[in-house]
């Protein structure tokens, strides 16, 4: 009787249990509903608006590029003859006048041969002289004998005589043919080595300076298909140009005369003036990135610039005056396209939301002549 009378305790609910359970479960639905609101409101993306007085003034359109600073005239001075470097006259920086001896190989051995070939023509000239003599005595007596021959009704000399002699005088004839013609080799030999003599002397094509020195005393030089560079020359470095690379989409704007400033590493805080001298139409292809070479003139009064620098130029193509200007960013925003408004289910609101792609250039931008990116 006493079990039966526990197991109904157990197995009775209480009414004051039933409503702290009611309670708990009011109060966990009040939390979620919560939970949820906040995360609904959070999803929504905050927008802080700048506004920008709209102003007049002038407007600048650039198109930037990098290059290497050139002179305008770089020579690579050789040697046409090899030989040893016997000395040189010049160093790196020095200024040389169109002329100037850079430096002079060893002549020992085109003297020697010069005087081979002098002694070869005196040679030749002597047998020429012999040759000669001998032929008009060979003519002369080939004349008397044809005399004779006549005279004597065909008697004497022999037929056979008279051929000997004119074959002699044939012989010797072809022989001072030959002698002339080893002397006017001499001769020619001797004006080659007369000019291997003065291409021994290194000189100056130009007036500028010395950029680089590629040799050294002592060295021995081998000209063979192409001419090895002993020195490097540069014109006046007052005038110089700045060949940059423009890329494709930029190139049509470009023109000659247009006005660029640029600066280099060596002078950040200066800027440069330039003017665009040349457009060139052959295309440079460099990882698929397709440039056009743009020659700018340089005045380098001050020899500020060295040639291989590398500048970053700003070439001016367009000039605005006494225009609106509105900043790009109100030009490119569009909150209806970048914050539209979505259907999102449940289970959307827990999802993160990812920012979404710039727009499209407008018609505005287009009428400005800017471009989308």
């Amino acid at each position: 009787m006493e079990e039966r009378t526990s197991l109904e305790k157990i197995l009775t609910i209480s009414p004051k249990s039933s409503g702290k359970k009611v309670i708990w479960g009011i109060a966990i639905l009040a939390i979620i509903l919560v939970v949820l609101i906040l995360i609904f409101k959070t999803s929504q993306p905050k927008v802080n608006y700048r506004t920008v007085k709209i102003s007049r003034g002038n407007l600048v359109v650039k198109v930037n590029a990098t290059g290497t600073l050139k002179p305008l005239n770089q020579v690579e001075v050789g040697s046409e003859i090899s030989g040893t470097i016997r000395s040189i006259e010049v160093d790196y920086n020095h200024r040389v006048k169109k002329g100037q001896v850079l430096a002079r190989l060893d002549t020992t051995r085109i003297e020697s041969e010069l005087l081979q070939a002098q002694a070869k023509v005196e040679g030749e000239m002597a047998n020429f002289k012999k040759v000669q003599a001998d032929l008009t005595l060979a003519e002369g007596k080939l004349n008397r004998m044809l005399e004779a021959y006549e005279r004597s009704g065909g008697k004497t000399p022999s037929q056979l005589e008279i051929e000997l002699q004119r074959s002699e005088v044939q012989k010797l004839q072809a022989e001072m043919l030959r002698s002339q013609a080893l002397i006017e080799e001499a001769k020619a030999l001797i004006k080659l080595k007369e000019a291997e003599l003065q291409k021994a002397i290194i000189r100056s094509p130009i007036n500028g300076i010395v950029l680089a020195r590629h040799v050294e005393v002592g060295q021995t030089i081998v000209s063979s298909l192409q001419s090895p560079a002993l020195f490097t020359l540069a014109e006046d470095l007052r005038k110089m140009q700045l060949i940059l690379d423009v890329d494709e989409a930029d190139i049509a704007q470009v023109q000659v005369g247009q006005k660029a400033k640029f600066t280099v590493d060596a002078y950040p805080e200066k800027e440069f003036e330039a003017k665009v001298q040349e457009v060139r139409f052959y295309p440079k292809t460099s990882q698929g990135v397709v440039t056009y070479e743009v020659v700018l003139e340089v005045s380098n009064p001050e020899l500020l610039l060295r040639p291989g620098m590398t500048a970053t130029a700003e070439i001016i193509v367009k000039e605005l005056k006494d225009v609106l200007l509105i900043p790009n960013q109100a030009l490119r925003f569009d909150p209806s396209r970048i914050y539209k408004k979505e259907k999102r289910g449940f289970v959307s609101l827990f999802m993160p939301v990812f920012p979404r792609r710039m727009p499209q250039i407008t018609p505005l931008e287009k009428s400005l002549g800017l471009k989308g990116r």
